[in-house]
């Protein structure tokens, strides 16, 4: 997995690129904690690019939606990916998440 950092005013954006298995997870959280950490108000998950992901990943990001929440900093998810979008929903676990279609959208939702 592959991790590209963007800002766009006060949020941060993760483009992710590859599969999130395993030990992916732990660069994962520990990013999305820097930016917590740095003063990001909200942070966008980009999952457009991203083939697979196991319950190991998917636990964790939920693990990242709880304690961001608690900190008031909002996670949310964008271009999610049929695979991916199958996991939440088997999981029932995509009402948890703020979905959105595009990149520019889940901006746009923060930005609000």
């Amino acid at each position: 997995m592959e991790i590209e950092v963007k800002y766009h005013k006060d949020d941060a954006i993760l483009r992710l690129s590859g599969d999130i298995l395993g030990d992916d997870r732990i660069m994962l959280n520990e990013k999305i904690q820097e930016l917590a950490d740095r003063g990001s108000k909200g942070i966008v998950l980009n999952l457009k690019a991203v083939g697979l992901m196991d319950s190991v990943g998917l636990g964790m990001i939920v693990a990242c939606h709880t304690s961001l929440a608690r900190r008031q900093i909002r996670l949310v998810l964008s271009d999610v990916g049929k695979s991916v979008k199958y996991l939440l929903t088997i999981t029932k676990l995509a009402p948890v998440f703020e979905l959105y279609d595009t990149e520019d959208d889940a901006l746009a939702t923060l930005q609000s």
